[in-house]
């Protein structure tokens, strides 16, 4: 097995085992509140798969991005959300079924809107991707859906012993995740260097600004479903972005996965900047 494989591997330990931790220590006493809420539903919908890759697809459009960036821009705003952002999502002020069912929400969603966007790519820019449907499922069910319904099913099963659970795999998943990325980080950096220039950091953070945005717009009256729903819109799964990027630029490989880890960085770190900024 060579080192990038079984670093994906590690990568996707830590995912699977943060995802797990989330499912065990959430007490799903009553109907998921997005079923609850249909309003909030289709305003969720409407932030996440329609103003935000109407947005992404109109500057991807207008402005002369480096060949594959724009490409990495629209996967991200078709992809389901990152599947360890419920724990940032909790933390915001969201409540938990809100959050778990955003997170399952989007992963069903993404299936039918990414074959969309491949249509329209095609026909506005010429550009089609090798994308693998069967690749993208197995992706979503690895990543998301199983270990989140292991987690869920171990509360049930054990509702006594699974928060206990849930903090060791989730210390675990955080200590894996860590070092997976900085050891990337270490291998991709370079790439990164490469990518800044020809306005594409500045594109990523005007794309970020916005779907933060729209999130606060359409979240409601609720603090904590506005900045979880900001941050979700934002949060996106990079390894559907990477796949459809990679499927469209395949001899583009360093400018698509430079472009990936630069939008990670930006997603995680200019929320945190905005947040702080009014006080």
């Amino acid at each position: 097995m060579d080192p990038t494989t079984l670093l994906k591997l590690v990568l996707l330990l830590g995912v699977v085992l943060m995802v797990v931790s989330i499912g065990a220590r959430v007490q799903l006493d009553e109907p998921l509140l997005l079923l609850r809420r249909p309003t909030l539903t289709l305003r969720s919908l409407l932030a996440m798969y329609v103003l935000y890759p109407a947005l992404v697809l109109l500057l991807v459009w207008l402005l002369p991005l480096r060949q594959g960036v724009g490409a990495v821009l629209l996967g991200f705003a078709v992809s389901p959300v990152l599947p360890p952002w419920a724990k940032k999502g909790t933390a915001l002020g969201a409540r938990a079924d809100y959050v778990i069912g955003l997170e399952l929400l989007s992963t069903a969603v993404s299936l039918l809107v990414v074959p969309l966007m491949i249509a329209i790519g095609e026909r506005l820019f010429g550009v089609s991707t090798s994308l693998d449907p069967k690749a993208m499922v197995m992706v979503l069910l690895a990543t998301v859906v199983l270990p989140l319904g292991l987690g869920i099913g171990l509360a049930r099963l054990f509702p006594r012993s699974s928060p206990r659970l849930g903090a060791v795999a989730d210390r675990l998943g955080s200590v894996v995740l860590l070092l997976g990325a900085v050891v990337l980080l270490g291998i991709h950096g370079p790439k990164m260097l490469e990518v800044v220039g020809e306005g594409t950091v500045l594109i990523i953070l005007v794309v970020i600004v916005f779907g933060l945005l729209f999130g606060e717009l359409l979240g409601g009256s609720d603090r904590g479903i506005r900045s979880a729903l900001g941050s979700a819109t934002v949060s996106r799964h990079p390894a559907i972005a990477l796949l459809l990027a990679s499927g469209a630029f395949p001899q583009q490989q360093a400018t698509v996965i430079g472009t990936v880890l630069i939008y990670l960085l930006a997603s995680i770190v200019l929320p945190i900047l905005l947040m702080r900024w009014p006080k």
